[in-house]
């Protein structure tokens, strides 16, 4: 299962995403696939709550669309 999000804003290796039924340190992918770093905290509206990722690559910077995939334990 995959979740669709988007990048609100970016500050330093911080960014601010949308993201509807992610989970705390899920990870998150580009639309390439490529790992981009975790989610450390979940905030705001219930309906469609804002995600606080802590970006692990610099290249992931620049990323805007991004997907967090389904636990794989």
């Amino acid at each position: 299962m995959k979740i669709k999000g988007r990048i609100i804003c970016h500050k330093g290796n911080y960014a601010i995403a949308r993201l509807n039924g992610a989970k705390m340190g899920g990870k998150v992918y580009s639309s390439s696939g490529r790992y981009i770093g975790r989610i450390i905290r979940i905030f705001g509206p219930v309906k469609e709550p804002y995600a606080k990722l802590k970006i692990e690559r610099k290249w992931g910077r620049s990323v805007i669309e991004i997907y967090v995939r389904g636990d794989r334990r």
